[in-house]
């Protein structure tokens, strides 16, 4: 039994190709392995380490990523897309929250609920709305600030949960006059069927929430992914998609 991350670092100013070079590398480490638990075993047919960097169109393809659901090389259609970043919005977190224990459509968690209502004693912290004064803090003074993050991480209830986040930490910063850089971590990723979907999601909810707010824009994001897989049963679909790119 044996495990290798192939290590892959990129830099792009076109979204749809990164994500087609990520899909190159990741199958040029086809290794299937099974990770999860014994209760819950996944199985993956590929996966790299990643560390992406997108920058100038990169960012805005993704403030305004319904537009994408138009490209060709894209997976998804414009309504999957605007479903994914209705998924950031309150309403949507209070929706969840109405929906009873064994429902369907109900989700053990979702970033944006992590986010604006985490957990602290009997407390609920809104990193978002904390982000938000942070950067016009630092937009307002001019000093550059590296404390500034988000996690999604709950010890006591993700320790030994099945379904723990698989986003862990969203870091920002100003790097110039109104603009900002935003970091983000994962520790599991599905390369085929979430990679795109949620880093439009969330630069998009960045874009609005935070940036926005603060006169600012995004001219950077660093994402970087411990496990960006491909799942066994997509590998084919994930051959078919890229070809002829």
């Amino acid at each position: 039994m044996k495990r290798t991350l192939k290590i892959v670092t990129l830099k792009s100013n076109d979204v749809m190709e990164a994500w087609i070079r990520l899909v190159k590398y990741c199958l040029q480490n086809e290794a299937p392995i099974v990770f999860g638990d014994e209760n819950d075993p996944k199985r993956i047919g590929a996966e790299i380490c990643s560390r992406v960097v997108l920058e100038k169109n990169a960012v805005e393809q993704l403030i305004n990523g319904v537009a994408l659901g138009d490209d060709p090389r894209c997976p998804f259609g414009k309504n999957a897309i605007q479903a994914y970043i209705n998924e950031y919005t309150l309403e949507y977190i209070e929706e969840q929250s109405k929906l009873p224990i064994g429902d369907n459509k109900k989700f053990t968690y979702t970033y944006y609920d992590r986010l604006r209502r985490y957990p602290v004693g009997n407390e609920m912290i809104d990193q978002i709305a904390a982000l938000r004064d942070n950067v016009g803090r630092q937009v307002k003074s001019g000093i550059f600030s590296n404390r500034h993050q988000a996690i999604t991480w709950i010890p006591e209830i993700d320790i030994m949960s099945s379904e723990p986040p698989c986003l862990q930490r969203i870091w920002v910063s100003l790097v110039d006059i109104q603009a900002i850089e935003v970091h983000l971590d994962w520790r599991s990723r599905d390369l085929h069927d979430a990679w795109l979907a949620n880093l439009i999601a969330i630069v998009s909810m960045l874009h609005r929430d935070i940036a926005k707010p603060n006169g600012c824009r995004i001219v950077r994001v660093i994402d970087s992914c411990d496990s960006l897989h491909i799942y066994a049963g997509q590998l084919e679909k994930a051959k078919t998609g890229i070809k002829g790119y």
